[in-house]
């Protein structure tokens, strides 16, 4: 998340001018745990046709209670949702902030007549038209890699590195070692379930194996409790504010509903809270 990796340059500030990032690895070899759920899901939406897979597991979706609380086995309803749809739209689906459902809610009637019927799916669709391959996982690589990799993952590190002088470099993004990977067989990005297989293995006389084979750790800070706790005021006074509310953007009476759910422990939205912190921020230009 950005909080952590704004800590990090700045700590790295303290001894250096010049730091590597291993940014762009888990896109291009296949390192994300979601690339193996996708993948999973993928084989059943092969082997039945959409016309079979909507109606089933979009009725399973909608009656699936939503279990945030649980491990992600138990955590059914995504499966579901994914599975009723194509392969972009369910993959879109999966590393989305919000569905499109919460959107329609969130959204005001104002907002939505301004986006003319306009959908979040047309962007992934538009790279997935103009993608080099068919090939299912690296279909999805190809669309992080032109949306999540650059608007999300470089930008906060560039961001960070930038507010403490800090100059990053990403040798992984190498152009021309970009376009090597690109043309490795999928097997061996994703063996099983062991993403980065062949750079794990190219490491094997390099590192230990508790470090190239230990469980992936990512960065996440204590969002959920943070917006039930020290920053619930933070969260109704900007969520439910009068900026957000003026902006005409928003249905109030959801924003109302989604901070309320959260704050009570009943749902854990704090995924879209803190984007609709960030975005209240913007609009007070803080």
């Amino acid at each position: 998340s950005a909080i952590p990796t704004y800590r990090v340059c700045q700590l790295a500030r303290e001894r250096v001018t010049v730091a590597l990032s291993g940014d762009g690895g888990d896109e291009h070899f296949a390192g994300y745990r979601r690339y193996r759920w996708h993948m999973n899901e993928e084989r059943l939406r092969g082997a039945l046709p959409l016309g079979v897979r909507r109606p089933v597991f979009g009725a399973l979706g909608r009656l699936y209670p939503k279990m945030d609380w649980a491990p992600r086995v138990f955590r059914a309803k995504t499966t579901f949702e994914s599975l009723a749809r194509n392969s972009v739209e369910a993959y879109l689906h999966s590393v989305s902030i919000t569905s499109e459902a919460q959107r329609q809610a969130m959204f005001s009637d104002a907002l939505k007549r301004e986006l003319q019927g306009y959908r979040a799916v047309e962007t992934f669709n538009h790279y997935a038209q103009r993608s080099p391959t068919d090939d299912p996982l690296s279909l999805i690589q190809y669309l992080d890699m032109k949306t999540y990799l650059v608007g999300d993952i470089l930008t906060k590190v560039d961001r960070a590195s930038m507010a403490h002088a800090l100059e990053v470099r990403v040798p992984i993004l190498d152009h021309q070692l970009v376009d090597w990977i690109s043309g490795l067989p999928p097997e061996y990005k994703l063996k099983g379930r062991e993403g980065k297989y062949i750079f794990k293995k190219a490491l094997e006389h390099t590192l230990p194996d508790t470090i190239l084979y230990r469980p992936k750790m990512g960065f996440a800070v204590p969002l959920a409790s943070w917006f039930r706790g020290p920053l619930r005021e933070k969260v109704r006074d900007s969520i439910l504010g009068d900026t957000m509310r003026d902006s005409g953007l928003f249905d109030q009476s959801y924003l109302k509903k989604i901070v309320d759910q959260h704050q009570s422990g009943a749902r854990d939205y704090s995924a879209p809270i803190w984007t609709l912190l960030m975005f209240d921020s913007f609009l007070r230009k803080e």
